[in-house]
């Protein structure tokens, strides 16, 4: 695993492209000292996605007559063992093939760059039919015919699909809600002061991220009247901590890019008018699709014009990774992001 960190004034551009470049969000999680006004708004928020069964080539040709406002985005809920696939907001269909699958479809894409891991190959597809010759189209339509048939023949049978922007049953992403009780809640300061060094600043924004992690997982840990062996576990709270009460918000499920935004502006415009005597801090913690071919989009490759450009490529299986940790306070925002292996996110 791979982790960067990043800093910034609020507000910021870089929040505000930050849900476009991540497409997939399956699970995104708030913490905050408690506060009956942050609760409400956040849980105001609601996200409802569709799920339906189809051929992928069906699903095609549903896309590909699917109005361009608002985007379609879409992915199987479950995906093979080696090969999968999903469409992007850009309106780009992607594949992810192993050698048998891709050489059998005979269309033209580009093998995976990574060591250590099977051969894959990537396929890339517009959803617009205008964008491309009526002989090409044809070729792919028929490539994706021979995908559905050969799934069929080893009993995988019609594809489940999750996706934002066509119509079918609605599912509503999920959300939970949780309350701790006196635990101890750091007072983030998250700019690198003149007498520390950078190992010091890292080190101390590391124990905040930790922090925020224990949260999500509900950690005893963070308890002040945690009681635990010493010999078992010992944790120390960042420093300044004091003792207060803690919320716990997530949602799970299939988040367009919108709603996304719409918790990153909401959780910004939170901390920033906060009454002056109330140190407040907010995280979120971003969490993608361990299984898409594509996790990042930059935001050069977002518009529509620049919509045949490569994303960069990574490997979908169960361990990929691919999270945002979010720290905002009055004025400033700290991210640290990780990615697994096998990911040219960073190159």
């Amino acid at each position: 695993m791979h982790s960067r960190i990043s800093t910034g004034a609020l507000p910021s551009p870089h929040l505000d492209q930050l849900a476009a470049s991540h497409p997939f969000i399956q699970q995104i999680d708030i913490v905050f000292p408690f506060s009956a006004h942050f609760e409400k708004t956040f849980s105001s928020l609601a996200a409802s996605y569709c799920k339906a069964q189809f051929t992928l080539s069906d699903f095609f040709e549903h896309a590909s007559h699917t109005p361009i406002d608002p985007p379609l985005t879409a992915l199987p809920t479950k995906s093979d063992p080696d090969d999968t696939w999903c469409i992007d907001p850009r309106g780009i269909l992607t594949l992810c093939l192993s050698k048998q699958p891709y050489e059998r479809l005979g269309l033209v894409g580009k093998k995976l760059p990574f060591k250590g891991c099977q051969e894959l190959h990537v396929i890339k597809i517009p959803l617009r039919k205008e964008t491309q010759s009526v002989a090409v189209r044809a070729r792919q339509k028929a490539a994706l015919k021979t995908w559905d048939e050969d799934r069929t023949q080893s009993g995988y049978g019609k594809w489940e699909i999750a996706f934002v922007g066509g119509g079918a049953s609605i599912s509503s992403v999920e959300y939970q809600v949780r309350q701790f009780a006196d635990v101890f809640i750091p007072a983030p300061e998250l700019a690198r002061s003149k007498e520390e060094s950078k190992e010091e600043w890292e080190e101390r924004v590391s124990e905040l991220f930790e922090w925020v992690g224990m949260a999500c997982l509900g950690a005893q840990r963070l308890k002040a009247n945690d009681r635990v062996d010493p010999y078992v576990a010992v944790y120390d709270a960042p420093t300044p901590s004091s003792v207060g009460d803690m919320t716990h918000l997530r949602w799970t499920g299939l988040m367009d890019s919108v709603f996304v935004q719409s918790m990153l502006t909401a959780a910004t415009s939170l901390v920033t008018t906060c009454p002056p005597d109330e140190s407040s801090f907010i995280s979120v913690t971003l969490h993608s699709n361990p299984m898409t071919p594509i996790s990042y989009i930059p935001p050069q490759c977002i518009s529509s014009s620049a919509e045949m450009k490569d994303p960069p490529p990574r490997v979908p299986h169960a361990d990929a990774e691919d999270t945002v940790c979010l720290v905002l306070t009055k004025d400033t925002w700290m991210s640290g992001q990780s990615i697994g292996k096998w990911d040219a996110h960073w190159g």
